[in-house]
C-alpha cells in the first residue's frame, strides 16, 4: 500500500515537472516572439538599429534554367529590411581560370553590384563548375536588401546539372529609408 501511494505521489511529481518545462518552454518561444517582432523598428538604448535574428535560407536549383544576354536573375529581396548578416555560396559554369562568365549582385534596387566572389578549390572542377561564396554585406556600411545573378555577357548561358545559388540571412534590421524604381545593374 505505500509503495502504491509512493508510485502515485512520484507520477504526480513528474507530471508537475513536465507541466512547469512545457509551460517555460511555451513562454521562452513566445517570448522570443514577442521580441522580435516589438523590435522591429525599434532601437537600443546607444540609439543603434536593434538587429533582428532571422534564419532564412534559400536553395535556388538553376539546372536548365537559361539567362539571356545582358540580363539577370532576381533571387532574393529582404525589403523592407536590410541584410545586416548573411552567406550566399553559388555553384557556377566557370572557365578553365576559375572565373565565371557570370556574376552576383547584391545590393538595394535599384542600385545592385558585383559581389567580390571568393573561389572555394577543394569543391570546385575549373573549366565545368566552381563554387564561389560571400559574406553579406561584403563591405561595412553595405546596405544588402536585393541579391541577383547576372549574365553580362553578349551570349546566352544556359546552366548544366547542380548548377545552384544558396542564401543565407541571419540578422535583418528596418531600412532607415527605401530606395525605388528600376534596377540597375553595374558591369
Amino acid at each position: 500500500m505505500i509503495m502504491k501511494q509512493n508510485k502515485n505521489r512520484l507520477e504526480i511529481v513528474a507530471a508537475v515537472i513536465v507541466v512547469f518545462v512545457a509551460g517555460a518552454l511555451i513562454f521562452a518561444a513566445g517570448s522570443n516572439i514577442y521580441n522580435i517582432a516589438n523590435a522591429q523598428g525599434s532601437t537600443s538604448g546607444g540609439g543603434q538599429q536593434q538587429k533582428n535574428v532571422v534564419r532564412d535560407s534559400q536553395t535556388i536549383l538553376l539546372e536548365g534554367k537559361t539567362i539571356p544576354s545582358n540580363d539577370y536573375i532576381h533571387l532574393y529581396d529582404s525589403t523592407p529590411y536590410m541584410i545586416i548578416n548573411g552567406h550566399i555560396a553559388a555553384k557556377l559554369p566557370c572557365e578553365a581560370n576559375t572565373t565565371s562568365p557570370l556574376k552576383i549582385l547584391t545590393g538595394q534596387a535599384p542600385n545592385l553590384k558585383p559581389a567580390e566572389l571568393e573561389f572555394v578549390k577543394p569543391l570546385s572542377t575549373p573549366g565545368k563548375l566552381c563554387i564561389y561564396h560571400v559574406d553579406i554585406p561584403s563591405k561595412s556600411g553595405e546596405v544588402v536588401t536585393d541579391i541577383a545573378i547576372q549574365n553580362p555577357t553578349a551570349n546566352e548561358i544556359k546552366f548544366p546539372p547542380t548548377s545552384t545559388v544558396v542564401i543565407g540571412v541571419n540578422e535583418i534590421t528596418p531600412l532607415q529609408s527605401s530606395g525605388g524604381g528600376n534596377m540597375t545593374m553595374s558591369k
